[in-house]
């Protein structure tokens, strides 16, 4: 929500702003606010993984989707799941994101169409 990018862009200001005075060149301030937000990512995924371990009755039910779903080899676990939206054409397809050890992928069911995308996350590159 636009309530939430507010917050936390207010904390960026707060605590990371400062700190990059300290940096010779943009360089090395991108790498720092990379590495810093790669840090909160992973902190952020931890909490999830903690919520999915309280309520794991969710977690199964949305591994037997996932199953379902894509038919993947056993060896393909998922990781963690979220519901989200993905816009196709002019009608945004609330669905899950599913994140698997070795894809992402999408599933949706919104007026009678099935939308799935699976992607290698080999073909994903973070910028």
């Amino acid at each position: 929500t636009v309530e939430e990018i507010s917050q936390n862009w207010e904390w960026l200001e707060q605590n990371l702003l400062h700190t990059l005075s300290v940096f010779d060149n943009k360089e090395d301030i991108a790498s720092f606010v990379k590495g810093k937000i790669k840090g909160l990512i992973a902190e952020e995924a931890s909490s999830k993984l903690a919520e999915q371990e309280e309520d794991p009755e969710k977690f199964r039910e949305a591994l037997v989707k996932f199953e379902t779903r894509f038919n993947f080899p056993e060896a393909e676990k998922l990781i963690t799941y979220y519901s989200c939206c993905c816009w196709k054409a002019r009608v945004p397809r609330q669905g899950w994101l599913y994140l698997s050890i070795n894809h992402v992928c999408f599933y949706s069911f919104f007026l009678g169409k099935e939308c799935k995308c699976t992607i290698k996350k080999t073909r994903v590159m973070i910028f």
